[in-house]
C-alpha cells in the first residue's frame, strides 16, 4: 500500500476512535467534570469581542493561555480542535518518526493516542492540543534531509513552528524549549559545524515566542500563585493523576480509575503502554531515551508517591528544577510527561521499523500491526478515556430567559459533589448577563449575609438551616437582581424564599 495513504488512512482511523462517541448524538468531547466548560466560554467571550471582566468576578486583565488554539476553536468549535489536535499529533510523530529513521504510522498512532494527551483533551486542556505542533518543530530541527539550503530551510522552519507553540500553551512551549536544546545538544557534538544553522533556529524561536510570554503578565510573574497549603494524601484516582504529578505506579498500572460521573478532576494519565515501551527497548539506545527519562523523571512532581500512597520521598530533580527561574510556578508536574509521550513515539517508532524488517515482503503490513497492537492497548488496558467521553453541550431554556434583564446572576447551586462551577460559564452565551461567581474557584463571597450564607451550602454535604427571616437585600448589594435555581434545589428554596417568578425547563428564577 502507498506510504501517503497508509498515513491518511491511519490518521483519520485514529480520529474516528477517539471521537467515535459522537456517533448517535451530540456534545463536547471531553470529561463534564473537567474543565471544558470554563475553555469552551474563554473561547465563546473571546470569540465575540467581550470583555471578560464584564461577564465574571475575577476575570479583570484576563489573558488568554493558547489564543492560536482559542481562535482555531472559534471556527473549528471545540470538537473540531480536539480532532485536529489528534490529526496533528498523528502527523507531528508521524514525521518525527520518518527523520530518526522509525515507522511513521507507529510514531503517528502512539502519540496520538498516548494516554497523556487523551487524558489533556479530556480535561478540556485545549492548551494541549497542539502537541503535534512540537513534534513536527523537531522533526524539522533535528535530522534535516540535504545539506547547505535545504537543511538551514528545514532547521528555520522547525524553528519557527517551536515559537508558535508558545502561542498554543505554555506548557507546550516549555516542553517544545526542553526537548529542542536535547537535539540540538546531541547533534552539535556530532556535528559541531552546523552551530549557526541550530542558533538562527533558536533566535526565530525566541522571536515569535516573546511577544506571547509577555502578554501572559501575571501568570509568568507568579502574583497570586499557589495560595493555601499543600495537604499529601491517599489518592484513589492515582492511576489519573488528578493533581499535581504522576504515581510512580501510573505509568505501569493497567487498569481504568475508579472514576464516577460525578467526579470535578482532570485527567493526566501518565500509562506508557507496554507494547510501545517493548517496541521502543527493541529499537535500542538513542538520545531519545534521555528525553523520556528526563520527562518521566520530572512528571513525578516535588514528592513521590506510590498507588495512592504518599511515599514522603522528595523527588531531588524537580526540587533542582524549581530552582530555574519561572519553572517554580509549575503547577501540575505531570503535563510534563507529553515531552514523554513524543519521545516515546520516536522511540517506539524505531523498534518498529527495525522489528519489522524481519518480515520481509510484509514489513509494511507488520508496521501497521505494530501501530494496531498499541492502539488497542490504549483503549482496552489503559486508564485513558478511548474514545473520548461525551459532556452535554445543551442549554436548558431557563438560561435564554434572562437575556432581557440586567444586573447580576447568582447561580444556586454554587459547588458542591457532582456540581461544575464552571458550568454557568458555559450557560452565559445564552444571556450574557454578568454572573456573581468567580471563575477560576468555587462559591461567592457572601458569607456575611444570612441568606446568601445559606444558599451558598446548598449542594454541599452540610447544609444550616435557611435563616428565619429571609431578605434579599444583602444580596441585591451585591449588585444580584437575578436567582436562578437548578431543579433538584427549586422546591427547597421555595419554601423559603416563596414561589418564583417563573419555572422554565432546567430551574427556577426569582428576580430579586
Amino acid at each position: 500500500m502507498n506510504q501517503r495513504l497508509t498515513l491518511a488512512l491511519g490518521a483519520a482511523s485514529t480520529c474516528a476512535l477517539v471521537g467515535a462517541s459522537l456517533i448517535g448524538g451530540g456534545g463536547l468531547l471531553a470529561w463534564p467534570g473537567g474543565e471544558i466548560y470554563g475553555h469552551s466560554w474563554v473561547q465563546w467571550w473571546w470569540g465575540e469581542g467581550l470583555d471578560p471582566a464584564t461577564l465574571a468576578h475575577g476575570a479583570s486583565g484576563w489573558r488568554v493561555i493558547d489564543p492560536l488554539i482559542t481562535a482555531l476553536a472559534g471556527v473549528l468549535s471545540w470538537n473540531g480542535v480536539a480532532l485536529g489536535g489528534v490529526a496533528l499529533a498523528f502527523v507531528g510523530g508521524a514525521a518525527l518518526a520518518r527523520r530518526t529513521g522509525g515507522s511513521p504510522v507507529v510514531g503517528g498512532v502512539t502519540l496520538a493516542l498516548a494516554p497523556i494527551f487523551l487524558g489533556s483533551l479530556a480535561s478540556g486542556l485545549s492548551e494541549d492540543a497542539a502537541l503535534g505542533l512540537v513534534a513536527l518543530a523537531l522533526a524539522l530541527m533535528s535530522e534535516p534531509e540535504g545539506g547547505g539550503t535545504a537543511r538551514w530551510r528545514a532547521r528555520l522552519l522547525g524553528g519557527a513552528l517551536l515559537g508558535l507553540t508558545a502561542w498554543c500553551g505554555l506548557y507546550l512551549a516549555l516542553i517544545g524549549a526542553g526537548l529542542a536544546l536535547l537535539v540540538g545538544a546531541v547533534s552539535l557534538l556530532r556535528e559541531r559545524r552546523g552551530w549557526l544553522e541550530w542558533l538562527g533556529s533558536a533566535c526565530l524561536a525566541g522571536i515569535l515566542t516573546a511577544p506571547a510570554l509577555l502578554g501572559q503578565g501575571e501568570r509568568l510573574s507568579g502574583e497570586g500563585h499557589r495560595l493555601g497549603e499543600v495537604v499529601e494524601r491517599v489518592e484513589p484516582l492515582w492511576r489519573i493523576n488528578p493533581w499535581r504529578g504522576a504515581d510512580l505506579a501510573s505509568f505501569f498500572a493497567p487498569g481504568a480509575a475508579p472514576l464516577q460521573p460525578e467526579d470535578l478532576v482532570r485527567l493526566h494519565p501518565a500509562y506508557l503502554g507496554f507494547a510501545a515501551l517493548a517496541l521502543a527497548v527493541y529499537g535500542g539506545w538513542s538520545r531519545w531515551w534521555l528525553a523520556l527519562i528526563a520527562a518521566v523523571a520530572l512528571s513525578t512532581g516535588a514528592t513521590l508517591s506510590f498507588a495512592g500512597e504518599p511515599l514522603g520521598i522528595d523527588n531531588p530533580f524537580v526540587g533542582a528544577l524549581a530552582h530555574v527561574p519561572g519553572l517554580e510556578l509549575l503547577n501540575h508536574h505531570g503535563r510534563l510527561l507529553l515531552g514523554g509521550a513524543i519521545a516515546l513515539a520516536a522511540l517506539a517508532a524505531r523498534g518498529g521499523a527495525r522489528l519489522s524488517a524481519r518480515f520481509g515482503d510484509r514489513a509494511p503490513l507488520a508496521r501497521i500491526a505494530f501501530a494496531g497492537l498499541i492502539a488497542l492497548e490504549i483503549a482496552l488496558a489503559s486508564p485513558a478515556p478511548l474514545p473520548l467521553p461525551i459532556t452535554p453541550a445543551t442549554i436548558d431554556p431557563v438560561w435564554y430567559t434572562l437575556a432581557d434583564g440586567d444586573g447580576a446572576v447568582l447561580v444556586v447551586p454554587m459547588a458542591g459533589p457532582g456540581i461544575n462551577f464552571q458550568r454557568p460559564l458555559y450557560e452565559q452565551r445564552a444571556h450574557g448577563r454578568r454572573l456573581a461567581l468567580h471563575v477560576n474557584r468555587p462559591g461567592w463571597s457572601v458569607a456575611k449575609d444570612p441568606l446568601g450564607r445559606w444558599l451558598s451550602a446548598l449542594g454541599q454535604p452540610h447544609t444550616p438551616p435557611p435563616p428565619e427571616a429571609p431578605d434579599t437585600a444583602g444580596l441585591r448589594r451585591k449588585g444580584i437582581r437575578t436567582l436562578v435555581v437548578r431543579d433538584a434545589y427549586v422546591q427547597e428554596v421555595t419554601s423559603t424564599l416563596g414561589a418564583p417568578t417563573r419555572v422554565e425547563v432546567g430551574g427556577a428564577v426569582w428576580e430579586l
